[in-house]
């Protein structure tokens, strides 16, 4: 029983695994290499000590007295980043007690069905995994659409812009014009700038909270000019232009890599497809894959080895644009 339980278990896990390494986002993925954080604290560094305390404490008047004290903590700050970005409306407090709870409760599903003690252990771990698994995909997704709505938003504030009215204006206009996510951001950055924030302060922060390559191309056009003058409304046209160039590569690359995404998904699926074609035609040779502690040792290492592979094919077709 023990055997077969660790078998599912390691399938799961594996399946899991593999379909999220295999997962191509062609867009919507976060800025890397350090160059958002880069340019976001050379941006910070020409705002006043005023400034960026109210940046901060705008970040944490939203919290709750449990929120704000475990952010202190970096595990926890990180996830609570992780939880804004992917738009969901619960908070971190209440994540991590439904998370704790779920994670006990199978873990005690588990050790009364009588379990061994390293299985209970992975149930509880594997619940907690789920949970950041989902929440990644949900920050992907959120991020995506972002990046897609960004181009027609520009258009928008082009327009706005060229009618002889303000940025503040502007950005009104994309609150009340466009759906989620890109509208209830620039309507939080409209409220800011409607307190009194500083533009650069309120850019600052919808950068913060949508951190894209996009984004950050939209951003440093409008600090640039807010910082040196110029045409704000050609260099946005620039940017759109850029944007709606870099989505039509995104999206041939994608066509492109579709057969070998596919051949990856085959290659990793066969030897589960296989197995279960043996337990069809001779059910105690399969048997014996589950019950034997030399079949048991066999499946863990495949299944390393398929996730190592995983990797290495996301690895090879993920084509940055």
């Amino acid at each position: 029983m023990g055997d077969i339980s660790l078998f599912l278990i390691l399938l799961f896990f594996a399946v899991l695994f593999i379909s999220q390494a295999l997962l191509l986002p062609v867009a919507g993925q976060k800025a890397k290499h350090g160059e958002l954080t880069k340019r976001l604290k050379q941006a910070q560094k020409k705002l006043d000590e005023e400034s960026l305390s109210l940046l901060h404490e705008y970040y944490l008047k939203e919290m709750t007295p449990f929120e704000r004290r475990i952010i202190k903590i970096p595990i926890f700050a990180n996830l609570k980043k992780m939880v804004e970005l992917s738009g969901l409306s619960v908070t971190l407090g209440k994540l991590l007690s439904w998370t704790l709870f779920s994670s006990l409760l199978v873990g005690l599903i588990s050790f009364a069905l009588g379990q061994l003690w390293y299985i209970n252990i992975g149930l509880f771990f594997g619940v907690w995994i789920l949970v950041y698994t989902y929440i990644q995909k949900c920050i992907t997704k959120r991020l995506q659409k972002f990046e897609e709505q960004l181009p027609d938003t520009l258009d928008i504030i082009k327009r706005v812009l060229q009618a002889g009215q303000t940025i503040n204006q502007a950005f009104k206009e994309v609150g009340e014009e466009m759906p989620d996510p890109i509208g209830i951001e620039f309507k939080k950055t409209f409220n800011l700038l409607n307190f009194g924030y500083d533009l650069r302060l309120a850019i600052l922060q919808m950068v913060d909270r949508t951190p894209t390559i996009s984004m950050l191309a939209f951003s440093s056009a409008v600090i640039l000019q807010k910082e040196t003058g110029g045409n704000l409304t050609e260099n946005l046209d620039k940017v759109s232009r850029v944007l709606r160039a870099r989505f039509k590569l995104s999206r041939k690359i994608k066509t492109l890599s579709a057969e070998a995404r596919l051949s990856s998904w085959i290659l990793v699926l066969s030897p589960f497809a296989l197995y279960l074609l043996i337990m069809v035609i001779n059910p105690e040779h399969a048997e014996l894959l589950i019950t034997d502690p030399r079949g048991i040792s066999a499946i863990s290492m495949g299944i390393m080895s398929l996730a190592v592979g995983s990797l290495w094919i996301r690895k090879i077709i993920n084509i940055k644009v």
